[in-house]
C-alpha cells in the first residue's frame, strides 16, 4: 500500500515566483470560463479544447496547462456540489505542479517554467522536515505533486508500506482528558492529556478578551488572533505527542491499531451549554488522524469499528 503525507516547507517568494502564481491563477480562470461556456466536465475534453488558445496566450511549459485544467474542474465540481449560482472564480494565489514540472533536491526545488528555463527556490525547513529529506535521500520516500502559494510549498512524500497482519491488535479509546490503549496480552497504555486544560485555559482568556470589543475593538481583534492561534498550536502539538507515543508503543509490540468510528458524534452532543462547549472542542478526529498517518508510515494497519456498545464493559471485565 502507498501512504502519502504532505510536508510543508517555507520559502521567500520573489517577483518571479509571484508573477508565475498570478499567471497560473489567470490560466485557471481561463479554463473555468471555457468549461462553463461549453458545459465541459471531462478533463481530457477540456485539456484538448483549451490547449490551442492557451498556447497562444502563454508560453509556459505545457504541463502548466494540464495542471490548470485539473484545478479548474475541481473548482467547478465543488461549485456544483454546493449548488451555487453564477460562475466560480479562482482568487487565491496557488498552484499545483506535477513531477514533470519540478525537481526536488532536498534543500531546494527547480521549477521548469519554460523550455530550458528554470526557476530555483530555496526551501526553509526544521527538524521535522529534515527527517523526510533524509528518508528521501536514502530512497525510502518519493515526492509527488506539490502545492505552493505565496509563503509555503507542500511536498507530498510517498512511501510503500506492507500493512500485513500484525501479531496482535491494540484498541484505542480517545477520551476528553486521556487516551487509553488496551490489547489482549495484556498491554495497557494510559496517557493523561493536557488537551482539556489547554482548551479550558484559552477559552477563559478569549472570553475575557471578547469583553474588550466594545471599548477597544482593535486591541481585542489583535489579542483574539494571538490567543486563538496559541490554542490551536498547543492542541496540535499535544495531539502529535500523544499519537507518537501510541504508535511507538504499537510498533514496539508489532500491533495493529483499532479505533472507534466517531463520525457525526458532534451532531449527537446535547448535554447542556457548558458540557456542549467542552465536548465540541474535543480533538478526537485530529488525534485519530495523527495516529492513523503515523501508524501507516510505520507499516501498522488501522481499523475503525462501530463504537456502539463498546463502553458497556471495560476490556478487563470482558476478559474475566
Amino acid at each position: 500500500m502507498e501512504v502519502v503525507l504532505g510536508v510543508p516547507f517555507s520559502y521567500d517568494a520573489n517577483k518571479e515566483v509571484r508573477k508565475l502564481l498570478e499567471d497560473f491563477r489567470d490560466m485557471v480562470n481561463f479554463c473555468i470560463e471555457y468549461a462553463v461556456k461549453r458545459k465541459i466536465t471531462s478533463y481530457a475534453k477540456l485539456r484538448k479544447g483549451v490547449y490551442g488558445d492557451w498556447k497562444r496566450r502563454w508560453d509556459y511549459s505545457t504541463h502548466f496547462c494540464h495542471s490548470a485544467c485539473k484545478i479548474a474542474l475541481a473548482i467547478l465540481k465543488n461549485h456544483r456540489r454546493k449548488r451555487r449560482d453564477g460562475k466560480p472564480k479562482a482568487r487565491k494565489l496557488f498552484m499545483q505542479l506535477d513531477p514533470q514540472l519540478y525537481k526536488f533536491y532536498g534543500d531546494k526545488i527547480r521549477i521548469s517554467v519554460k523550455p530550458r528555463e528554470f526557476l530555483y527556490i530555496d526551501l526553509k525547513y526544521g527538524e521535522y522536515q529534515r527527517k523526510f529529506i533524509d528518508a528521501w535521500i536514502e530512497g525510502k520516500l518519493k515526492a509527488g505533486e506539490i502545492t505552493m502559494n505565496e509563503t509555503k510549498i507542500v511536498i507530498p512524500f510517498k512511501k510503500d508500506v506492507d500493512l500485513s497482519n500484525p501479531k496482535d491488535w491494540i484498541a484505542i479509546d480517545v477520551n476528553e482528558s486521556n487516551v487509553t490503549a488496551v490489547s489482549s496480552n495484556p498491554h495497557i497504555l494510559k496517557i493523561e492529556t493536557d488537551l482539556r486544560t489547554i482548551h479550558t485555559t484559552y477559552f477563559n482568556i478569549i472570553r475575557n478578551v471578547q469583553r474588550l470589543r466594545k471599548f477597544k475593538p482593535k486591541t481585542a481583534k489583535r489579542l483574539l488572533k494571538k490567543y486563538s492561534g496559541k490554542r490551536k498550536r498547543k492542541a496540535r502539538d499535544e495531539c502529535h505527542k500523544i499519537a507518537k507515543r501510541i504508535v511507538d508503543f504499537a510498533e514496539k509490540h508489532k500491533m495493529g491499531i483499532i479505533m472507534e468510528n466517531l463520525k457525526w458524534i458532534r451532531q449527537r452532543i446535547n448535554y447542556g451549554r457548558m458540557l456542549n462547549r467542552r465536548l465540541h472542542s474535543w480533538n478526537f478526529r485530529r488525534l485519530q488522524f495523527y495516529i492513523e498517518y503515523k501508524a501507516k508510515l510505520s507499516g501498522l494497519p488501522i481499523v475503525y469499528v462501530n463504537p456502539k456498545g463498546t463502553s458497556s464493559l471495560c476490556p478487563i471485565c470482558v476478559e474475566s
